[in-house]
């Protein structure tokens, strides 16, 4: 009898461990926990007088929509300077995978990565006059998730700046 109770214990106490383990609730810090990012799906309307265009004609409306399933990203963009509109549709994968995009009727090769809670897109393009551009985008949410500011820094061989697009985001409409 004392043989069996052994035996039952020590299975019941490995079962426990092996679970324990299995679920990660044994031994693991929660640094080793793997990081979680914001996700950046809503529709964002520009904040014109928080937004800096550095020289560069300021658009009248940018409206944004993000449909964010981590990896995958698509940004559909509007945007309208004086009375002229114009629309795009981009996606990324968030793990530094390439994708493939056409912005301004020119091929796009895009990177997109996480630097802790920021998302970094990376775009390289050639533009129409044959020179080479490379615009880096820093995607960052605020802690309330009601304001996205993305930070771009483009270079190309004629020179270099950068813009910022703050953008809030719009509530869902009633009955949606």
């Amino acid at each position: 009898m004392t043989q069996l109770f052994r035996k039952t214990h020590l299975f019941a106490f490995g079962s426990v461990l092996l679970l324990l383990l299995a679920s990660g609730l044994f031994g693991q810090k929660p640094s080793d926990a793997p990081p979680v990012h914001p996700n950046f799906s809503g529709r964002w309307r520009m904040v014109k007088e928080k937004s800096e265009f550095n020289g560069f004609k300021v658009p009248d409306v940018v409206i944004r929509v993000v449909d964010h399933h981590d990896p995958m990203i698509n940004l559909h963009t509007i945007q309208t300077t004086d009375k002229q509109t114009t629309m795009s549709d981009v996606s990324y994968f968030t793990d530094n995978s390439v994708t493939m995009n056409t912005i301004k009727g020119r091929d796009a090769q895009c990177r997109a990565f996480w630097d802790g809670q920021a998302l970094i897109v990376r775009t390289k393009m050639i533009m129409a006059d044959g020179e080479h551009e490379v615009i880096e985008d820093r995607w960052e949410l605020s802690p309330d998730g009601h304001v996205l500011t993305t930070s771009s820094h483009i270079v190309t061989e004629s020179g270099e700046a950068s813009l910022t697009l703050v953008c809030e985001k719009e509530s869902p409409a009633k009955g949606s």
